[in-house]
């Protein structure tokens, strides 16, 4: 774990590699990603969706392709570089928030999501980092969804920049509705929870 996190690891160069013009297993991983919001959840063009770490919105370009949501928020260390690596519709329909994941999350609060999306994203922070934000996201952001792919326990060492962290907190607030391994690759999970009906707002 002594991997340097943040914008030591994800410089601006990094965008190139996982924005609209990335390898085609990327576009398969988001594909699947959007595969199991059309099966499991009822989002429609007027939901509201957030993706922490979102790069060129590759992820978000999909949903709102299928869905026809223009109520886009999204986040990464860099804008300007993300948004080289969007696509028409992303830059036309997409908030980006700039920052640290961690401040982001404090900082630009929503209350009235649909959606909340991390894909290979919080495999990529601290651990500390992560614990506090997975914390933050229940008690202030509480959206109706939340949605992970990342990486499963027991391949870390197969991802140096990867670790797994303790995502069962989610479900002392949220109900696990889709559980799956990836078809992409067997190292990460792909969760997809839906907020008790107790608790939703």
């Amino acid at each position: 774990m002594g991997a340097p996190f943040g914008k030591a690891t994800f410089t601006k160069e990094y965008q190139r590699r996982v924005g609209w013009h990335a390898n085609n297993k990327l576009h398969e991983n988001s594909r699947e990603l959007l595969s199991i919001l059309i099966d499991h959840t009822d989002l429609d063009e007027d939901s509201k969706i957030f993706e922490l770490g979102s790069g060129g919105g590759r992820n978000l370009h999909y949903i709102h392709q299928h869905f026809g949501i223009t109520d886009i928020h999204c986040s990464d260390l860099w804008e300007k570089e993300s948004k080289n690596e969007m696509t028409h519709a992303m830059r036309k329909y997409s908030k980006f928030y700039e920052g640290d994941s961690e401040d982001i999350i404090n900082y630009q609060v929503m209350t009235d999501l649909d959606l909340f999306l991390t894909s290979d994203h919080l495999m990529h922070l601290h651990p500390d980092k992560t614990d506090y934000i997975i914390k933050k996201i229940m008690s202030d952001w509480k959206s109706k969804y939340i949605m992970m792919r990342e990486l499963k326990k027991g391949y870390e060492k197969t991802h140096p920049q990867g670790l797994f962290h303790n995502y069962n907190q989610f479900l002392d607030d949220y109900d696990l509705i889709f559980n799956t391994t990836s078809k992409t690759d067997e190292s990460y999970f792909i969760w997809l929870l839906r907020r008790k009906n107790e608790r939703l707002h």
